[in-house]
């Protein structure tokens, strides 16, 4: 039975309208063809300035077998215990979802706080993932907010965008969908987090040819066949996904990856390239008729992947190999994999031998490896990758590995969920992470060095014993801090970018981090924007792709004990300039290298500094050697300065004082008349010098241009006189 009522005279104030299926809203329905009523209430909104929004009152369900037309600046909300649900054997098309845009170019859209239902069971005379019943289906729209909701139970997507910009879609919890539980395609600016998801059928969130995106505390799994839990794609040369971040996710049993990135066409290695980082990947790739498994895939693409914990993965923990056969035909793709744990990888049926980190692309594609643990991997840690000098492959010492807590036992402080608890054991990857990756959000003691895994610089790292020995006993430190290692370290570094900063800790003042994608053939430039410190930016032309990379920058409190060597000049800084890690930075992976810096032209006043003697010195070879500097611009405050430089290690910028200059004042010519008078002696004459040249020492007079010449003259002068008196 059909129920339809006409818009009451009294319709509750602006600015929400209310519809309910007790008789007490707006618009009221009766559990039959409730798109009717719902669909005048929308309308009502969107004809009505001063209406915003409308609201389904709950408890109730509401039947509809017809879509939901949402208008621009609308908002369709509900009560936790209200559904909208599909009509059983709605035969609809393949392209007709239960929620869309009203028209084309809207904007300013939010759905929240109800539960769409799909009705899968009584409608089952279509395909999943054919396009049938999307639940919320969005084109040529921005501005979209999707949060609070139940999306569950149905063949297609729960929010597909088309052509869309601007969405957040989080705190959703979406349950046995029928295909992608967020679907974005060709869209840009979208945020997905803080999702409850477990998926049926395919991935819990999907980028396809999408940029600027961030996908985050998300939890997803899988029952069922189900597929990744985060799938981004891109195929072809017309979009760019070079700016995609995914991190502090949990993902777990999922069918296929825990996260799969791949390509497919022709297009630049520049335009592809996926951030990966603080996520929690376990148990991943459970089926066991395909080869699209692991922890983390990835294929055509270039990215940084970073304290992940990948752990109990089918196939291979981290690995690029083809996803599918519409593979890129694409070469020179570098992944950068570091302070990442890799544990308990498990073979797959499918043939995959459980390595830990694996490269079944070789020819076209490549990783960059550095401080990671890998243990207990049923196939070896690496294939087809050269393993790390600073790799550990020791029991990394979970907290809690059966309930898959991750976190790393410490002697000194662990975080349980609630509190910091002391274990009897601390664990080899604390303090162990890529000396020049950040560790600064890590709680005190930390070691001044990031921990491996999903918590390495986070809130919740585990804590350091070193800090303990430091305070401690300083004395006791001095020897590890001058060969440049932390505690916990399994190898020291030197400088020129070979994997962090021999410095003492104790002799830094501040620094300041810098990340770029270093490709072959690029002109680089690590820029300091910051202003921590009195380096501007450092350049060079790369002769060699080494994928993201990290320069850091330290000013030092004094001078370093790396550099004994003496300097010319007044020091305005010491500092230390790192690029990379194993050795980069050297003249067979750059050339072309310079260093732009800034001096505050208050020290250089107060100094009386010769401005053009400013110069930054290098260390190398045990001695200090001046680079040729040239001033380069000024502004208020600072004089700028570029150098360049054969390498980067250890700098000094110094400057000369200015002399004093030496002046003489000219006399005026002797009066003849008062020397025949003979009023003026030999000591009358130096006299009168002596305070015309006042403030000028005595070696200073005697060696005056022409004073000899003229003593003489006097002399023989007032000789002649002497002896004309005698006759």
């Amino acid at each position: 039975m059909l129920t339809c009522i006409s818009v009451a005279l009294c319709i509750t104030p602006a600015p929400v309208v209310y519809v309910a299926g007790d008789g007490s809203g707006d618009f009221n329905c009766s559990g039959d063809n409730d798109h009717v009523q719902i669909n005048e209430a929308l309308t009502y909104v969107a004809e009505n300035a001063e209406y915003t929004t409308v609201h389904l009152k709950g408890p109730f369900t509401y039947v509809i077998d017809d879509t939901l037309q949402i208008s621009s600046n609308t908002i369709l909300e509900g009560d936790s215990s209200a559904t909208i649900k599909l009509a059983k054997n709605a035969g609809w098309s393949s392209v007709k979802p239960l929620v869309k845009e009203k028209s084309s170019g809207s904007h300013n859209i939010t759905i929240r706080g109800f539960t769409i239902d799909g009705n899968r069971e009584e409608n089952t005379n279509v395909v999943s993932g054919d396009g049938y019943y999307n639940l919320i289906h969005l084109s040529d729209c921005q501005n979209i907010s999707v949060y609070n909701m139940y999306l569950t139970n149905n063949h297609g997507d729960g929010l597909r965008a088309d052509n869309c910009s601007s969405i957040k879609f989080y705190d959703n919890e979406a349950y046995l969908l029928g295909h992608d539980v967020l679907y974005a395609i060709i869209c840009s600016d979208v945020v997905a987090c803080n999702n409850t998801i477990t998926c049926r059928t395919n991935s819990g969130l999907r980028l396809y040819n999408t940029n600027h995106a961030s996908l985050y505390n998300n939890t997803i799994t899988s029952r069922g066949s189900g597929g990744a839990g985060i799938e981004i794609q891109k195929d072809g040369s017309y979009f760019t996904m070079d700016d995609i971040e995914i991190y502090n996710n949990i993902i777990y049993n999922t069918a296929l990856s825990g996260i799969l990135v791949f390509g497919s066409g022709n297009y630049s290695n520049s335009s592809a390239n996926v951030h990966i980082h603080h996520n929690q990947v376990y148990d991943t790739g459970t089926d066991s008729n395909s080869e699209v498994v692991g922890g983390i895939l990835s294929e055509g693409f270039n990215g940084l992947i970073e304290n992940n914990v990948v752990d109990g993965a089918y196939g291979c923990g981290i690995v690029q190999k083809e996803a599918y056969y519409l593979s890129h035909d694409g070469s020179g793709y570098v992944v950068t994999v570091k302070n990442n744990i890799v544990t308990n990888t498990r073979k797959s049926v499918a043939g995959a031998e459980g390595y830990g980190i694996c490269n079944k692309l070789t020819d076209s594609h490549s990783f960059v490896t550095q401080n990671n643990s890998f243990y207990n991997n049923s196939g070896g840690n690496y294939e087809g990758v050269n393993a790390s000098a600073w790799d550990i492959t020791e029991d990394p010492q979970y907290a809690d590995r059966d309930n898959h807590d991750y976190h790393l036992k410490s002697k000194v402080g662990r975080w349980n969920g609630s509190n910091w608890v002391n274990d009897n054991i601390s664990s080899p990857c604390i303090d162990t992470g890529d000396p020049l990756s950040d560790y600064s959000n890590e709680p005190e003691p930390n070691g001044n060095r990031t921990n491996m895994g999903r918590y390495g610089n986070t809130e919740y790292a585990s804590k350091s014993e070193f800090e303990v020995l430091n305070n401690s006993s300083e004395d006791d430190n001095d020897s590890n801090e001058e060969d440049g290692r932390g505690k916990g370290s399994k190898s020291s570094s030197s400088g020129g970018g070979t994997g962090g900063s021999p410095e003492p800790a104790k002799n830094i003042e501040v620094k300041e981090l810098s990340q770029v994608f270093i490709t072959n053939g690029k002109t680089i430039k690590f820029d300091f924007t910051k202003n921590a410190t009195c380096v501007v930016h450092i350049s060079f032309d790369s002769k060699k792709t080494a994928g993201k990379t990290t320069a850091i920058v330290e000013i030092l409190k004094n001078k370093s004990t790396l550099t004994p060597g003496k300097l010319q000049g007044e020091v305005c800084n010491y500092l230390n300039t790192w690029v990379g890690n194993s050795g980069y930075a050297t003249e067979k992976n750059i050339e072309n290298a310079t260093v732009c810096f800034k001096v505050e032209k208050e020290w250089i006043q107060n100094e009386k500094i010769e401005h053009s003697s400013i110069t930054l010195n290098r260390y190398s070879d045990t001695t200090w050697n001046p680079l040729l500097t040239s001033l380069s611009g000024e502004d208020e405050t600072y004089l700028y300065f570029t150098a360049r430089t054969p390498g980067f290690s250890s700098f000094a910028i110094t400057g000369r004082v200015i002399e004093k200059e030496n002046v003489t004042e000219i006399l005026p010519e002797a009066d003849t008349q008062d020397l025949e008078q003979g009023e003026n002696t030999e000591s009358d004459i130096e006299l009168k010098f002596e305070k015309a040249g006042k403030g000028v020492s005595q070696n200073e007079k005697l060696s005056m241009p022409g004073f000899e010449m003229i003593y003489c003259i006097f002399g023989l002068f007032g000789a002649f006189l002497h002896k004309k008196k005698q006759y």
